[in-house]
């Protein structure tokens, strides 16, 4: 099946103005628009007809995907996708979309963070997961293993990964990540499936040549169903979103109803009234 170019980008756009604008302050970096393409036709063929979390997703991708394959614009995608976000914003932003366009079937949101245990109906509950976390580089990659840890946590014994990393040749902390990450993953069973190197560009000012990886995982084994997952320890949230910066807020509420509500980041100034 060829892929229409312009029709998926203009889908695309639709996605990208329905996701609320990035903090920073929690290293919500956006992916820029070919690349999300590139990216979700990648886990599109990965994950098609899987049921897939993901653990976080400011970048939109699952919207993307699920998207794009409601419109017949890319031949392949998955059965269900759930996403878990601390941002009450993305969580609306997706839950609204679905409602629009008909998607509530295939996607939808909750609030989570990574910090607290995993609740028990997502214990090893789906065939796959994708997550793009913080890259970890003041924290020696304990954030990316953090997400990486709930996403395991919630897939099956035969299960796919997709994880998006820092990697760049320039920034050397890049390759300290992904050597622990994957060490991390191949004791969890899974091997390296794909990789694509420097795959992905970013909406960041202060580096904007710093680029990301897509790291693709499979497992192919039967684990104990035991549920057993806890709370991140207080040193593991120190450094989370870069040097001196931990994880100190469990959610970030959403003031505006999913961009329904007027934003607070504005004043509006009503007309004055005048005497007839």
């Amino acid at each position: 099946m060829p892929i229409d170019f312009r029709s998926c980008l203009n889908a695309l756009s639709d996605v990208i103005i329905n996701r609320p604008p990035p903090l920073r302050h929690f290293d919500q970096i956006y992916m820029k628009l070919p690349d999300m393409l590139l990216q979700a036709e990648l886990i599109g063929r990965w994950f098609n007809d899987k049921d897939v979390l993901f653990v976080g997703d400011g970048d939109a991708i699952a919207l993307s995907l699920v998207h794009l394959h409601s419109q017949q614009l890319l031949p392949n995608g998955p059965n269900f996708v759930k996403v878990l976000d601390f941002d009450q914003r993305i969580v609306n932003s997706i839950n609204h979309f679905a409602d629009n366009y008909s998607l509530t079937e295939t996607i939808s949101a909750d609030l989570y963070n990574v910090a607290d245990a995993l609740p028990t109906e997502h214990w090893q509950s789906y065939d796959a997961f994708y997550t793009n976390p913080p890259w970890g580089k003041s924290n020696n990659g304990e954030s990316v293993c953090a997400f990486i840890e709930r996403g395991i946590e919630a897939v099956k014994g035969n299960a796919l990964g997709c994880i998006v990393i820092g990697d760049h040749p320039a920034y050397l902390w890049t390759h300290v990540v992904q050597l622990k990450t994957q060490r991390m993953v191949i004791e969890a069973g899974f091997r390296v499936a794909e990789m694509l190197p420097k795959f992905h560009h970013y909406h960041l000012d202060d580096a904007p040549d710093l680029t990301s990886c897509s790291l693709v995982i499979e497992r192919k084994t039967e684990i104990p169903s035991e549920y057993k997952s806890q709370k991140l320890s207080p040193e593991r949230l120190e450094h989370f979103y870069g040097a001196a910066s931990p994880l100190r807020y469990q959610y970030v509420i959403d003031k505006t109803n999913g961009g329904k509500l007027a934003t607070r980041d504005v004043d509006l100034i009503p007309f004055k009234e005048t005497k007839q």
